[in-house]
């Protein structure tokens, strides 16, 4: 008896779990759920990592700005690039109130917020207007639509950064008004209509692109009358609805006019530019495919390359999209032209090459064609392996675009590396901080894409190093940045780079140095870009006498060494020069080992070769910190000295007592743990 009881609860038991099984699947399998579980996975797994990364670009000026106006003025006037955004402006002031302030990790989160909602609500407008057979249901199609949206390649420097929030934003707010407009027409009420009028009064606030969410609307209706998507009952009171959309356009355009400043962009481009910008529209819509230009290796330009490679595409896709989808077709394309417009007839092809963002609102649109295109090539397959075969065409198509965007978000952290490095240092350390060589833009070797910039830029010129530390630490006027390139040797096979700052010589560098507490180098490695502290001016130290005296012009007051973590060594030393230098002179130090032998080196003028000692005036001090390749554990001794770089002697040295040194050297001795 206690046998089939037992046997009794265990069946009960295996029909319940497959009953909640079959419920998960169901729900799973629900565009709603599907749809947002593949934006959540998408956002965080490609772009999760830039909550870690800081500040960039304009952020570095508009935080400022914010700070500083009132809401009057922030609401009546436009921003400091001539642009009217006050409703993304005080989303940002609403936001540093809940959060304490405008933090990276907090804005970070805004934009992977806004990222995500734009994703998930282009797998609903594609759940809504592509309709497969009843049995099929709308899941595939709708989640083919929000991972292309979601690994979207040009997405990334609109998400990476917040200053670009604007284009996740209003791309949300436009597929959040057309899914309400849907919604309100196909009988949920006005109440959804009057939703869908809302956002398209409020998207213009927030991004100049909004001003087109009105008349996409009132081309959604007009596409959905041609292609019969609504009963005549409920068509009958549409035409007041979309004139009233349409009619939003000219207002809230001028009210742009009458409010905005300079900017950037201008009618009046010529032919040639018009091109170019079409052919990165182009690659855009058909980024899945675009890489196939690259990888050819086309013995044409690279734009003929893409054209080769594109207008077959664009065939395939019109085919396969209008066999079934004729509605959801259209709306693409149209969500795609509408505003693809706008960059391509007024922005300089230069500036929208260096500017993929501003494909961010073309991108809906791409994924409704391709999301009708691969489910009506997907209905030609037995619908046992529909799923499969659909999900390795998707994982095929998509792995470009995901090695891209992680490509970019590792060469933003590239650069993060050394803002925060000069954040901790500006807390810590003397101030004002001389940043030398910050990194302005950083460009890969390797291309995926035939055309446009695939680089990152972190600090445009158009940004200063004051604005950078202050928005990180809260602290004014504490850097200045400066680009010397004489001293920039650092190669990596991986990327190339350019400085960020103003450029100077040797004498502006010296009396940049003077005017600094403290200075900080960039230094570029394969996997980091980081700020290595070169010293700066410095009074004379309280310890006591003079350790040695060089040639009777330079005298070495202090040393010290110390073995990091890691095991590097660091060398500080404080030098004076009596009187003006007429030669080469320098500075060497190696690392010895207990037998004497070299281990490594680090020679070369003070503050890592940006202060040779014949810029220093009589009497001037500097503190000089030198740092060596990392070593294993043992003893150690420095060996430290002056010579003369033109004829390679050595300069005798002479400690307090007027004695010469053993072999004109200066010894300090470290152990590393």
């Amino acid at each position: 008896m206690a046998s089939k009881k037992k046997q009794k609860e265990t069946k009960r038991t295996k029909h319940l779990l497959r009953q909640l099984a079959r419920q998960l699947a169901r729900q799973l399998a629900r565009p709603t759920v599907a749809t947002g579980i593949v934006a959540l996975a998408f956002t965080l797994g490609l772009y999760g990592d830039t909550l870690n990364l800081p500040l960039f670009s304009d952020d570095l000026l508009q935080i400022p700005w914010l700070e500083s106006i009132s809401w009057r003025q922030l609401w009546t006037s436009p921003s400091p690039y001539g642009y009217y955004r006050p409703l993304w402006y005080s989303l940002w002031r609403v936001w540093a109130a809940l959060l304490g302030g405008l933090h990276p990790p907090g804005l970070h989160a805004l934009n992977l917020g806004a990222h995500f909602t734009a994703a998930w609500f282009t797998g609903l407008l594609a759940a809504t207007w592509i309709r497969s057979h009843p049995r099929e249901g709308t899941c595939l199609p709708a989640v083919v639509a929000t991972a292309l949206f979601a690994a979207f390649p040009f997405a990334r420097q609109a998400v990476a950064w917040p200053g670009a929030v604007y284009n996740p934003l209003v791309s949300a707010m436009t597929a959040g008004a057309l899914l309400a407009y849907d919604r309100g027409r196909r009988g949920g009420g006005t109440r959804w209509v009057i939703l869908a009028l809302l956002l398209a009064l409020l998207a213009p606030l927030t991004y100049e692109a909004g001003l087109l969410l009105g008349a996409l609307v009132a081309l959604s209706e007009g596409i959905g009358q041609l292609t019969r998507r609504w009963t005549p009952r409920e068509t009958a009171a549409s035409g007041w609805w979309a004139l009233a959309f349409a009619g939003l356009l000219p207002l809230a355009l001028a009210l742009w006019r009458q409010m905005r400043g300079a900017g950037i962009t201008g009618f009046g481009l010529k032919p040639a530019e018009l091109w170019r910008n079409t052919g990165y529209l182009i690659q855009g819509l058909t980024y899945p495919i675009a890489p196939l230009a690259q990888s050819l290796e086309l013995n044409t330009e690279a734009e003929v390359g893409l054209w080769l490679v594109a207008l077959p595409t664009l065939v395939c896709l019109a085919w396969l999209g209008l066999r079934r989808h004729r509605g959801g077709f259209a709306l693409g394309v149209a969500w795609f032209a509408l505003f693809a417009l706008p960059p391509m007839v007024a922005m300089e092809a230069d500036w929208f090459a260096l500017a993929p963002r501003y494909l961010y609102m073309t991108a809906t649109g791409m994924a409704l064609v391709w999301a009708t295109a691969v489910d009506g090539w997907s209905a030609w397959l037995r619908p046992t392996w529909r799923l499969l075969i659909t999900s390795l065409l998707l994982i095929v198509l998509l792995f470009p675009a995901v090695a891209f965007v992680r490509e970019g978000v590792r060469l933003y952290a590239l650069a993060g590396e050394s803002i925060w490095d000069a954040a901790a240092a500006a807390r810590t350390g003397p101030r004002p901080l001389l940043l030398v060589n910050l990194p302005s833009r950083i460009t890969p070797h390797a291309r995926r894409y035939p055309l446009g910039f695939e680089g990152v830029t972190p600090l445009p010129q158009r940004v200063d190093a004051r604005d950078l530390v202050y928005v990180h630490t809260g602290l004014h006027d504490a850097a200045e940045a400066a680009a010397f390139g004489i001293v920039t040797s650092d190669q990596t096979e991986s990327y190339t780079y350019q400085l960020f700052g103003p450029e100077v010589g040797w004498q502006e560098m010296a009396n940049a140095i003077r005017r600094s507490g403290a200075v900080y180098l960039a230094r570029y490695e394969p996997a980091r870009i980081h700020l290595l502290e070169a010293g700066g001016p410095s009074a004379r130290p309280s310890g006591g006498p003079p350790i040695a005296h060089f040639g009777d012009q330079i005298t070495l007051w202090e040393a010290s060494v110390r073995c990091d973590d890691a095991g590097s060594v660091h060398l500080t030393t404080y030098w004076q020069v009596e009187e003006k230098i007429g030669t080469d002179a320098s500075v060497f130090a190696h690392l010895l080992r207990p037998d004497g032998s070299v281990v490594t080196q680090a020679d070369g003028y003070p503050l890592l070769q940006m202060m040779p000692f014949w810029l220093w005036e009589p009497g001037e001090m500097m503190r000089d910190v030198r740092h060596f390749d990392p070593t294993s554990t043992g003893s150690y001794t420095v060996r430290l000295g002056v010579w003369d770089l033109s004829t390679g002697e050595i300069w005798p040295a002479r400690d307090l007592q007027d004695n010469d040194l053993v072999e004109d050297f200066v010894f300090l001795s470290l152990r590393c743990p």
